[in-house]
């Protein structure tokens, strides 16, 4: 993806909805993007023809969250808050639905609250589940019951978050905790094996909140009181790019940060412009060489991943964007806040 093309990227579709989004997914084959929205519906959209066909699939029940494409073009898994005469378990459940015929093909319960990330492995059915409940747990989309779970520690207070690598054979798993030693806030990492994630983390990257708050006064140039602030929000994603040697990490009030896979290094930080309240949205191109970072005024700034510097600024939504995804096969990418935006070149 070049972006210092005069006039490239721009927008070549534009598919409209009532409400905001609060998730959305690309399928591995480019072709299907699927985005779930506030009302608890959910669109397939068709990149290559950049419509919305089908209607508006209705999830009332289950409410939808979070999206998550697999293998199969025609199902994917979605998770919500359900409704209040359900059990926390049945609230809490993941559901693997067919769009072929809007059928719920199996429920994967377990945890008890609310669900922070699905991450589907590109590999194999294996599948990671994470939860306000401090547990993390890996599925296999063929079978009903947990392969695995995952307890997090007394000392972790954030919600955990768990995404696999683009090779499938390695997940990293994220969250808040105070250190054992001193009592300190620090932000953690922790990288495991598939094939061997029963006998613990192979990598442990710690990221202590004063060594974040130097990065962010280092790279953005921001005053000490902004720097702290920023430094004590809580991680709310996190992604590998395709090499699996960096981790593209978001927080609270607008704050990005781009990690060394091996070291634990911070390497870049992004900041939302303005003083944001929402958290920030990013995420990797394909190519690894560009952060494509949301601002609250509808913007999208574009940054190189190995100097830092801002390559580009993007115009083209009305709202403040919610999500942006990079389409894994084609030379496009989606922003969304009510309405999805397909950017072409």
């Amino acid at each position: 993806m070049e972006f210092t093309l005069p006039g490239q990227p721009q927008i070549g579709a534009v598919i409209r909805h009532k409400e905001r989004a609060t998730c959305m997914s690309y399928h591995e084959s480019g072709e299907q993007l699927y985005v779930a929205y506030g009302d608890s519906r959910l669109r397939v959209i068709d990149t290559l023809k950049g419509t919305s066909d089908q209607p508006a699939f209705r999830c009332e029940r289950e409410g939808v969250n979070i999206v998550e494409a697999t293998h199969h073009n025609q199902s994917i898994l979605i998770a919500g808050r359900g409704t209040p005469d359900q059990t926390a378990e049945q609230r809490c459940a993941v559901s693997y639905l067919s769009l072929y015929d809007n059928k719920i093909l199996r429920k994967f319960r377990g945890h008890v609250g609310e669900l922070s990330s699905l991450s589907m492995s590109p590999s194999d059915d294996f599948f990671l589940s994470s939860s306000a409940d401090r547990t993390v747990r890996l599925w296999n989309i063929q079978k009903a019951g947990c392969l695995s779970k995952m307890d997090l520690p007394s000392t972790v207070h954030g919600t955990p978050h768990a995404v696999f690598d683009s090779t499938g054979m390695v997940f990293g798993v994220t969250a808040a905790m105070t250190s054992g030693n001193d009592g300190h806030p620090l932000q953690y990492i922790h990288l495991y094996d598939v094939r061997n994630y029963s006998g613990g983390a192979f990598a442990e990257i710690k990221c202590p909140q004063d060594s974040i708050e130097k990065a962010i006064q280092t790279y953005t140039g921001a005053p000490p009181e902004r720097a702290r602030e920023l430094s004590k929000g809580e991680w709310t994603s996190m992604a590998f790019n395709m090499k699996g040697n960096q981790l593209l990490v978001t927080a609270e009030k607008g704050l990005s940060l781009l990690i060394d896979g091996f070291e634990g290094t911070i390497l870049q930080v992004f900041c939302v412009e303005g003083n944001p309240t929402h958290s920030a949205t990013a995420c990797f191109t394909p190519d690894g060489e560009t952060v494509l970072a949301a601002n609250e005024d509808g913007t999208i700034n574009c940054w190189s991943a190995k100097t830092g510097t801002l390559v580009k600024k993007l115009e083209g939504h009305k709202e403040r964007v919610g999500f942006i995804k990079a389409n894994p096969k084609y030379a496009q990418f989606a922003s969304t806040d009510k309405d999805t935006a397909l950017w072409i070149w």
